[in-house]
């Protein structure tokens, strides 16, 4: 190399194949059927979420089945528990978050 040459060297490393997360297909319209959408009062962007989420369900026919919960932990945390059960079961399907 002379003296007035530089060499750029460029370390770019292999980037891994982009992985994401799994998606479901309802195979159905969504018209008729009861969608939870769970919040929580930790989150407070979500609750507007949920409340546009709710209103296009509703514009598409669906009913939303809204469950806010509290604590997570301790017995204020089964009691939480219990109910995210409870409404799980009471739903044909259900969004719990985005990116949680």
């Amino acid at each position: 190399m002379q003296p007035d040459q530089i060499s750029i060297r460029r370390p770019t490393a292999v980037f891994r194949p982009k992985e994401s997360a799994p998606t479901f297909n309802l195979d159905r319209p969504i018209k008729g059927m009861k969608v939870g959408i769970r919040t929580d009062q930790f989150w407070r962007s979500w609750l507007d979420v949920a409340d546009v989420w709710s209103d296009l369900l509703k514009k598409d026919g669906a009913t939303p089945v809204v469950l806010r919960v509290g604590e997570q932990t301790g017995e204020e945390g089964q009691h939480t528990k219990d109910l995210v059960d409870a409404w799980a079961g009471s739903v044909d399907c259900a969004v719990v978050g985005l990116a949680n």
